[in-house]
């Protein structure tokens, strides 16, 4: 994930752990540029003399559906976490980014990182997806000798129907929030074993939101 505006003054920087923008896609780049097996899918935008854009990196060959010409909300959130990660020398980061129509509903949530709690908690940022409970779920593996965290599976739960599935690493799986059907990804699922907090790393899409295209 990444940001970009012009000209850069006070007004685009973030001063909290949340930024939000509310624009029209005037151009989009699907699969623009490639760094290994990730390309990026740039929706770009203008808005009087600012112009940006926000990048989205996905696993070739996926890149995001067309969105030229519709109206998104896109608002990112990061913040160290009230509990210290596996090392114990630094806080857990606590981000995650949306997109959203111009009805607000639900297109894209990517979560690069959410503390996984020793209570089964995984913490989303306050109010940003208030749509969806995350947890995590043990999946009957123990920890290697010597390790100081454990895999484990991640339980998402539609926060009004409580309707609920589970999804382990690597796995994509559908769910329905609000009547809409996702898909979810999970990248990463861990949990500390000493009381400390481990990390999940998963993004969600509105059905249709991925697209395939070949790989030049």
């Amino acid at each position: 994930m990444a940001f970009k505006e012009e000209p850069e003054d006070a007004a685009g920087q973030r001063t909290g752990p949340r930024l939000e923008r509310r624009f029209t896609v005037a151009r989009q780049l699907q699969g623009a540029y490639r760094h290994q097996d990730q390309w990026a899918s740039v929706l770009e935008y203008e808005m009087g003399r600012v112009r940006g854009g926000v990048s989205y990196s996905l696993t070739v060959p996926d890149v995001l559906a067309d969105l030229k010409g519709r109206t998104v909300t896109w608002v990112s959130h990061r913040e160290p976490a009230g509990c210290l990660s596996s090392d114990g020398e630094e806080p857990v980061l606590l981000a995650g980014d949306t997109l959203r129509d111009e009805k607000g509903r639900l297109l894209l949530l990517t979560v690069p990182s959410a503390p996984t709690t020793p209570g089964g908690e995984v913490l989303l940022p306050a109010g940003l997806v208030p749509e969806l409970r995350v947890y995590w779920e043990e999946t009957g593996c123990a920890a290697g000798q010597g390790a100081r965290t454990r895999g484990v599976r991640l339980r998402l739960e539609d926060a009004k129907t409580r309707g609920a599935l589970s999804a382990r690493v690597g796995e994509t799986v559908p769910l329905t929030l609000n009547g809409i059907r996702y898909e979810v990804r999970v990248a990463r699922a861990r949990a500390d074993i000493s009381g400390h907090c481990g990390q999940a790393v998963f993004t969600l899409f509105r059905e249709g939101m991925r697209e395939q295209r070949p790989a030049e």
